[in-house]
């Protein structure tokens, strides 16, 4: 794992449902450039994340192969957002082994992020 214990921590995963609640470390290095004085998540950094709890959700590893769709619907900075949802709203296996998934990086009530990602199984 890359951004987990680093710049994000687990702090749940909901059992009636595929969804993780994570805390944001914004103490974490990739803060101070993007950007100083008004840091703000980078998109690159929340696709990854969805990455990485796809892999705990799964227990197994993914390789992102697609991103089809993917939608920065407000700034995650972390001076005002500590803790966020993400959840998976469909996991659905391909005929040719991958996997689509879509998912929402929400806060309490703002959703972040939407995303629609295929993943090859590794």
């Amino acid at each position: 794992m890359i951004l987990q214990d680093n710049l994000f921590t687990i702090l749940s995963q909901e059992d009636d449902k595929p969804a993780f609640r994570v805390q944001i470390n914004k103490a974490w290095p990739i803060y101070e450039a993007h950007f100083p004085g008004n840091p703000i998540t980078p998109g690159v950094c929340i696709v990854q994340m969805v990455q990485e709890l796809l892999q705990v959700l799964l227990g197994r590893k993914v390789c992102l192969k697609k991103a089809k769709n993917v939608k920065y619907l407000a700034i995650i900075s972390p001076l005002e957002v500590g803790e966020l949802s993400v959840v998976f709203t469909k996991t659905e296996p391909q005929p040719d082994g991958t996997l689509k998934v879509q998912a929402q990086v929400c806060g309490d009530e703002t959703i972040f992020t939407k995303l629609s990602l295929t993943f090859t199984l590794t």
